[in-house]
């Protein structure tokens, strides 16, 4: 088609960017991969892999790379402001089973790196040091105003562009698709060696206002997490300062890490306060966090955004190829997405009411403690393996309550 220099620009390469560029280079398509950074980086993240996202990790090629050095996750155990503790495992969600009984967690350097290694070894161009500044269009095609840093700008121009740039998307505000939501919280996250009692679990702490995850990902490094609500004033000034100000409010963890040596820079992410009315429009599509961000609490954004990018392939290679890919045409995707996630939102929605709430999560954790079934079941739908309407029944919801 004259004017078009690719058949399809995703913008960011993050593993939603990356595993969309991957899934539709490999079906045959012109694909240029656009990202401010240059690989291999670092990024704030809880750095866990559920389960199931193995099986989209063999799809792309990287599972053995990936799980090579990454640390298995067998669980998760959560402890409530009271002290109360639960712990769920992937292998005892019978009669579910998952694609392993274990999830992976490893550094996003490394992760990100496969999965764009993966992308440009299927075809794929990578595009580093640019960034969004405007979104032309819609026509026959849509073009995508970018910066070097250097300050000189160029145009890209694609049948089909796609936005992964993240829970503050550049794309998705420009094209009036993102709204503010009503939860405002920040993250700074960091690596440790020395973490006192660290196995082959995850772990995440709560208490008013503030939560914190350690999780080891391979190589004797534990991610450090905190969350914190933003509307409250934070102490500190640097990363640094935040995180130990909010690691001070938890002191389970704070324990925990008193002998422990932090390794590399502290990183923030947020406000985490984003929610989308739709993930399409004429000519465009979002994916991973910039389409729906999940709280850090349930550690499940890299699976949402490693199926988005399936899911969207899946929908948007079939137009692509007849070149029809209005808003009308691009919702099956919309519906795919509601159909995949909307019980897993359903259930992230709950469990962020309840870390909200000091003393419903109180309770919750005591009666979990008591029955490990049930704990099993929730930490598997959190793995991604068991089908939200397990603790979605009434059966389950009353169990768990009363």
């Amino acid at each position: 088609m004259p004017g078009v220099d690719v058949d399809v620009a995703v913008v960011g390469a993050g593993p939603a960017g990356s595993a969309t560029a991957a899934f539709l280079a490999g079906r045959g398509f012109d694909v240029a991969l656009v990202d401010r950074a240059t690989f291999p980086r670092d990024k704030a993240c809880s750095e866990y892999l559920s389960p199931e996202a193995g099986r989209l990790l063999e799809a792309l090629g990287v599972l053995e790379r990936v799980q090579a050095d990454a640390a298995r996750l067998r669980g998760m155990t959560v402890v409530g402001p009271g002290g109360s503790a639960f712990t769920g495992r992937f292998a005892g969600a019978r009669p579910h089973r998952g694609f392993r009984d274990f999830g992976l967690a490893l550094p996003r350097r490394e992760l990100d790196s496969a999965l764009v290694d993966a992308a440009t070894a299927r075809g794929a161009c990578l595009f580093e040091r640019l960034r969004v500044e405007g979104i032309g269009g819609p026509g026959r095609t849509r073009s995508v105003l970018l910066r070097e840093r250097s300050g000189r700008t160029r145009t890209l121009t694609a049948r089909l562009v796609v936005g992964a740039d993240g829970v503050q998307s550049r794309l998705a505000a420009r094209l009036g698709l993102s709204r503010r939501g009503s939860l405002r919280r920040v993250a700074f996250v960091t690596h440790a060696t020395g973490v006192a009692g660290m196995g082959d679990l995850g772990e995440m702490y709560a208490e008013p206002g503030v939560y914190a995850g350690l999780a080891p990902v391979g190589r004797g490094l534990t991610n450090v997490a905190v969350v914190m609500d933003a509307r409250a004033p934070i102490a500190g000034r640097t990363p640094s300062e935040r995180l130990a100000a909010g690691i001070a409010r938890v002191p389970a963890v704070a324990e925990r890490l008193r002998e422990a040596t932090y390794v590399g820079p502290v990183l923030g992410a947020g406000p985490f306060a984003h929610r989308t009315v739709r993930a399409t429009a004429d000519r465009v599509a979002l994916v991973g966090d910039a389409a729906d961000f999940y709280d850090p609490f349930t550690g499940e954004g890299i699976y949402a955004a490693l199926r988005g990018a399936e899911l969207l392939a899946s929908e948007a290679g079939a137009l692509l190829e007849h070149d029809d890919l209005s808003a009308d045409a691009l919702g099956a995707y919309d519906t795919a997405r509601r159909r995949a996630f909307g019980g897993k939102w359903l259930v992230e929605r709950a469990i962020a009411y309840a870390v909200g709430h000091p003393r419903l999560l109180e309770r919750v954790a005591r009666r979990l403690a008591r029955r490990s079934g049930m704990a099993d079941l929730l930490v598997g739908v959190t793995g991604d393996f068991v089908p939200p309407r397990a603790v979605l029944r009434p059966s389950y919801l009353m169990r768990l309550v009363l």
